[in-house]
């Protein structure tokens, strides 16, 4: 089976701690060499809290890659994709690192947190750090239960991940496209619960879709059903979360994909008109503030590649001497 970081397929867990991170050095090998070790690091605090169900993983920023790994960069990485028309935009904010961790104990997340940036050091700043939260049983701030249709059981795996047929490389890695949404919920409790439904097109118990003799327009679950414009499955994980206080409130939406186009396709689709001038109606009631692509690489590779500087440095003296 093939191998990836613990947090790319986890279940769902109370807790998570998310830090957006540049690097501050120009130290690649070091860098290398500190990003091969952090699944180990993950594993060995998901041993010490077992019974938190502690997993996380460590993904590389699509302008990242190239510096911190020239010679080798998974084909469909790319920046995340301009998104923007009307009053809906998805604005770009390129991180070089992104580091999370989720478990049921928020202490098991302080003490994760803390003991990854203390391997990191000073070569990485973190630019901002979110905590997260599960919501009752799994609903976003809404009240609506979020992405209902999400991959279960293996077929996470299946949709998440790629296998050595798409890319050897590479394998149990997984693209990763990140929006940090900020809700207005003022707004958004205002319309009431039967407005609600309608622009979800679900039932806000249940989360069953609402039958079309119930719906007046477009509903956030059309815009988001799992079929591409082809009718073919979009390979698409979300790992989504809420965020907030008092003060202000939204949602972390994490998609994990092995094929990328199918995810931006997806987005496009929530974002843009339609010809009947139909586009995601949540989008009216939300914005995603942060925007950013990266690419989770499996512990085999992050590791691969330490060894093989590793080497190189010691071909190197060995051919001077």
């Amino acid at each position: 089976m093939l191998k990836a970081q613990s947090g790319v397929c986890a279940e769902p867990n109370l807790h998570g701690l998310t830090l957006f991170c540049n690097v501050m050095t120009d130290d690649v090998d070091a860098v290398r060499g500190k990003l091969a070790r952090i699944p180990d690091i993950i594993s060995e605090l998901d041993d010490r809290f077992s019974e938190s169900m502690l997993n996380g993983f460590v993904a590389v920023g699509a302008d990242y890659w190239d510096v911190v790994y020239p010679e080798q960069k998974p084909v469909y990485l790319r920046r995340f994709p301009e998104l923007s028309q009307g009053d809906r935009e998805a604005p770009r904010q390129p991180y070089d690192l992104l580091l999370q961790i989720r478990s049921d104990r928020f202490d098991a997340n302080y003490l994760a947190g803390r003991t990854l940036l203390e391997w990191l050091g000073y070569d990485v700043e973190v630019v901002e750090q979110l905590r997260t939260f599960r919501y009752l049983d799994g609903r976003d701030l809404t009240g609506f239960i979020d992405a209902p249709d999400n991959p279960r059981g293996l077929r996470k795996r299946a949709v998440a991940l790629l296998d050595p047929d798409m890319d050897a490389e590479f394998a149990g890695g997984s693209y990763l496209f990140l929006q940090k949404f900020r809700h207005d919920l003022r707004r958004w409790d205002h319309l009431g619960p039967e407005r609600q439904q309608q622009i979800m097109g679900r039932d806000k118990v249940s989360g069953e879709r609402l039958a079309e003799a119930e719906i007046e327009g477009v509903t956030h679950a059309a815009k988001t059903r799992l079929l591409g414009t082809d009718e073919q499955p979009v390979a698409l994980l979300r790992q989504n979360m809420p965020w907030g206080d008092l003060r202000e409130q939204g949602l972390l939406g994490m998609y994990f994909s092995n094929q990328p186009k199918t995810v931006i396709d997806w987005l496009k689709v929530r974002y843009y008109e339609d010809e009947q001038g139909h586009y995601d109606p949540l989008l009216d009631y939300t914005q995603a503030v942060t925007n950013a692509s990266f690419f989770v690489p499996s512990p085999d590779f992050l590791k691969r590649y330490r060894y093989a500087i590793q080497t190189e440095s010691r071909q190197g003296s060995d051919t001077t001497e």
